[in-house]
């Protein structure tokens, strides 16, 4: 079953007085030629004006990096604590592009959902440039050559959310120069025997929550996402996706899933440290063996870097891609 459990651009939480000083044009206090006000997709909201939107107790909103790709994002996990027994708490994203990205290239990402089984979207009209529903709880935004997402939090929130944070999209600072892990750079000779050919690019990105680790060469696409902490669903739902197969990752037994859309899912010791590879485009009959010959190298350094990675923070993600996988 594939795991739909889940990086970022940002603005400095408001508080209540930094909201109502806010202005239609963005946060209060940003200045020309000034810093920008965000550094993380987080900062572009506050708990308050969450909880306005989707009511709640608790608001928490957490860091994640990604998902990677031909288009990178950075995110924010939202979960809405209602301070009820019976509902279980369904964190969800808010994602923001940290590359430009042409109306051709969002036009590919609305193709590739319908690729990747997601279905039509449907157009929605009178939020920025173009918007589109991507299946139920997904919206895509796209706005001044940024894309925005919404993924999860019911339909008609989705609205208020971007319509929110469009505004304050040019307050958030310019992509993170490209850079490395060494996490990362110790397994990209494997990394590059999947991609087939030397890495041209590398940008990994570690929060407090996730390391990223991203290899790219032309149009191709390596990511690996590791995070510290047991993830269940994304057991699940990595073995349940069609012709998925399990597999046996650094010398354990069953400890991976083989997914023929394009990745490997798996864990390690009893954090049950998790690692999802993906690889675009994919091809099945070439990617499995040297997805899992990677899946092997990175498994002795999983224990070891997942407490530089950090706890769980919220719940696991649900709905659309936004845990092992993310949509890119």
């Amino acid at each position: 079953m594939r795991l739909r459990p889940s990086a970022a651009l940002v603005l400095v939480l408001l508080t209540c007085c930094g909201a109502e000083a806010e202005t239609a044009g963005g946060l209060s206090g940003a200045k020309a030629g000034a810093a920008p006000a965000a550094t993380r997709v987080c900062d572009l909201i506050s708990e308050d004006e969450v909880r306005s939107i989707y009511a709640g107790m608790r608001i928490e909103l957490t860091d994640y990096a990604g998902p990677v790709g031909p288009t990178s994002f950075d995110s924010c996990q939202i979960t809405v604590d209602h301070g009820t027994t019976t509902s279980p708490l369904v964190p969800f994203l808010l994602q923001v592009s940290i590359d430009p990205v042409t109306p051709g290239e969002h036009r590919e990402m609305l193709a590739r959902f319908v690729i990747d089984g997601l279905g039509p979207s449907t157009e929605l009209t009178g939020l920025g440039d173009a918007a589109h529903f991507v299946g139920a709880g997904f919206l895509q935004v796209y706005d001044d050559e940024r894309v925005l997402r919404v993924q999860g939090g019911g339909d008609e929130n989705a609205i208020q959310l971007a319509e929110l944070v469009l505004p304050r999209l040019p307050d958030l600072a310019p992509a993170p120069e490209l850079g490395t892990e060494p996490a990362c750079d110790a397994v990209t000779s494997q990394a590059e025997a999947v991609l087939g050919a030397p890495a041209e690019t590398r940008r990994d990105r570690q929060t407090v929550d996730e390391l990223r680790c991203e290899w790219s060469a032309g149009r191709e696409i390596l990511s690996a996402t590791i995070r510290g902490y047991g993830d269940e669903v994304g057991r699940m739902w990595s073995a349940e996706r069609p012709g998925a197969e399990t597999i046996d990752v650094g010398g354990l037994r069953d400890n991976g899933v083989y997914m023929r859309a394009g990745g490997i899912y798996l864990w390690m010791g009893d954090q049950q440290v998790g690692l999802y590879l993906r690889h675009r485009p994919h091809v099945p009959a070439d990617d499995r063996a040297a997805l899992a010959r990677l899946a092997d190298a990175f498994a002795p350094s999983l224990l070891d870097v997942a407490p530089r990675v950090g706890p769980a923070r919220g719940g696991v993600p649900s709905g659309g891609e936004a845990g092992p996988g993310s949509l890119s």
